[in-house]
């Protein structure tokens, strides 16, 4: 596929079965789809979409787990709610990449689809594994994509991708569709307390006393690779009347949306109602955000993911 094909695929936005049909596919290995754990994929939905996810670890002190392999997020929260200090994460190292892409040695290509570079040095362990299977010739063409985004922003492109792989396309024609994905991403959350952001680190403790007794929550959105503060309102409830306006304001009708939580499981489907109000053809899946972010959303974060028009 030349240059002004790939080009036209991304202005063809988003790909019907039709346009969908007319790419070539691969002619006899398919692609392989890799991403972090950290995209909050369930084992479920690797399955239902043949993703292969490499997997990032949790330390609790001394205790050392895998994540969705050795703790799924029920239990990070049950945990989360009893320890002083919050746990620690370490990204895969290029040993853990190398060893992952070679459960994918028949394939004509891998595109491992990384979180944002500019979180974690994930991708640097992706490429230096890349570096090393090609100079020993390993057959599959390997692409490390730096998707700049994070969980279910993540979920949404890697999906996106797998769908497209399924359907035996080319690897040039799913990299641009990751290039139009990348842009178009939609993802806005609220948290019920910023208690959890306080001990990671990412926020001050006056600012959270303040905003905790006050009631003010701020709206977050995840945008070129950084979690970005769009606004703030009185009450939790607000907050996610604002995400709702968001997505009502920017969203592609009629696509899959994410809606992720935090061991808020009941509330989350009320939220799917609402969302179901302002696009009744929206594909809501309701998920949990997983244990390397919940860390640091505690329990009580309301998001979505999806893509803008």
């Amino acid at each position: 596929m030349d240059q002004n094909e790939t080009a036209n695929l991304v202005a063809e936005q988003p790909f019907s079965d039709h346009q969908a049909a007319a790419i070539p596919a691969v002619p006899a290995k398919k692609v392989a789809i890799f991403t972090n754990s950290v995209s909050d994929i369930s084992p479920a939905l690797a399955e239902e979409f043949g993703i292969h996810i490499v997997p990032d670890i949790i330390l609790f002190d001394t205790e050392e787990y895998r994540n969705n392999i050795d703790i799924d997020p029920p239990a990070l929260y049950q945990k989360l709610t009893v320890c002083e200090k919050l746990p620690t994460t370490s990204h895969p190292n290029p040993s853990i990449y190398t060893e992952c892409f070679r459960q994918a040695a028949d394939a004509s290509d891998i595109i491992c689809i990384n979180l944002t570079s500019k979180m974690s040095g994930s991708i640097n362990s992706a490429s230096d594994a890349k570096m090393d299977l090609d100079a020993e010739g390993f057959a599959p063409r390997i692409h490390i994509y730096d998707s700049l985004q994070v969980s279910f922003g993540l979920a949404t492109m890697v999906i996106s991708a797998a769908k497209m792989a399924n359907k035996g396309m080319p690897a040039e024609a799913i990299l641009a569709r990751l290039d139009f994905l990348r842009e178009h991403m939609g993802v806005y959350f609220v948290m019920e307390s910023l208690q959890y952001a306080k001990k990671g680190g990412r926020v001050g403790a006056i600012r959270v006393l303040a905003a905790d007794l006050l009631g003010v929550k701020p709206v977050l959105m995840f945008r070129d690779g950084l979690v970005r503060d769009v606004g703030v309102v009185r009450g939790f409830e607000a907050g996610v009347a604002r995400v709702l306006q968001y997505y009502e304001q920017q969203a592609q009708f009629g696509g899959e949306v994410f809606l992720f939580h935090s061991d808020r499981e009941a509330y989350a489907q009320k939220v799917a109602e609402r969302i179901y109000a302002i696009d009744p053809k929206a594909k809501v899946r309701i998920e949990w955000v997983g244990a390397v972010i919940g860390i640091y959303t505690g329990p009580g974060c309301i998001g979505i993911a999806f893509t803008e028009r």
